[in-house]
């Protein structure tokens, strides 16, 4: 091959706009989803071939990945089931699978992970509202998901003590994400938060009275103004509209957006208080 000549090695290289931008094809957000998660499939299968292996094949790693996908989504176990199918068609499971492979993979196989999926993100024909940082997702619309009141508590939740309160913390995360498309989940991410908050007052205490009961003892624990107790008691009495059934005839309202950001800040910051005192005791 002939060298470059000077002129042409000095050459900015060629930035290509994507290929459905140069002939202007049409993406809707339900096609978008489907090519990201059929391109993490696709790296999946390439980067580590022994995953798409079922039954007695593929080792125990990769056994105890599939394990873990199913796990999180709240799905049971089937061990010949290729683990694609756990998430194929719905672009919430496939990136709440990932977590899950990323949870359990060794340091270099998180890497590769953590590679392709931001490649595939960044293939994305549409604004899939989504981030990869560190193992899990954040709503890149919601300012929220990037705050440390969320993500330093969720670092501080993976602690096996605080698996009850993580549990469902991190699925009002999802909630919150898959409410951009289904606005009744912000009920459910609500329920969630409230759920969260209850675990981690029944640990503080040692007592598994229900939040309502325990407030008083949870607000003393914590060694905070007397304010707090008010700002609990409004906690529960907001929480309750969304937690309780509603008649037959009645149909129950949808919270706000912003009320329901607010309301994961304010359980980010008990959870936030109660580690630390417990941290400090």
């Amino acid at each position: 091959m002939a060298p470059k000549l000077e002129s042409e090695s000095n050459e900015q290289p060629v930035v290509k706009s994507p290929f459905h931008q140069r002939f202007n094809i049409e993406v809707d957000r339900e096609e978008a989803e489907k090519r990201f998660i059929n391109r993490i499939i696709n790296q999946l299968d390439k980067w580590f071939p022994s995953l798409g292996e079922t039954g007695d094949y593929g080792g125990y790693e990769y056994e105890y990945s599939r394990r873990n996908i199913a796990y999180r989504l709240g799905q049971k176990y089937e061990r010949r089931k290729p683990y694609y199918e756990y998430f194929r068609g719905n672009l919430y499971n496939c990136i709440q699978a990932l977590e899950a492979l990323y949870e359990v993979f060794g340091d270099s196989d998180a890497r590769k992970l953590s590679e392709i999926t931001e490649d595939c993100l960044s293939l994305s024909e549409v604004d899939l509202d989504i981030a990869w940082r560190d193992g899990s997702f954040r709503s890149s619309g919601a300012k929220l998901l990037d705050e440390d009141l969320v993500n330093v508590n969720l670092k501080w939740l993976s602690d096996f003590k605080y698996q009850q309160v993580l549990e469902p913390f991190a699925k009002g995360l999802h909630h919150f994400l898959e409410a951009n498309k289904e606005p009744e989940k912000l009920a459910d991410t609500v329920t969630d938060m409230y759920e969260a908050i209850e675990a981690m007052a029944k640990i503080a205490t040692h007592n598994n009275s229900d939040l309502s009961a325990n407030r008083e003892k949870f607000i003393k624990i914590l060694k905070v103004n007397r304010y707090y107790k008010g700002m609990l008691g409004d906690y529960i009495d907001y929480a309750n509209q969304y937690r309780h059934a509603v008649s037959p005839n009645e149909k129950r309202e949808i919270p706000k957006r912003n009320e329901v950001e607010a309301f994961y800040y304010i359980t980010g910051i008990f959870i936030r208080l109660s580690i630390q005192k417990l941290q400090s005791t």
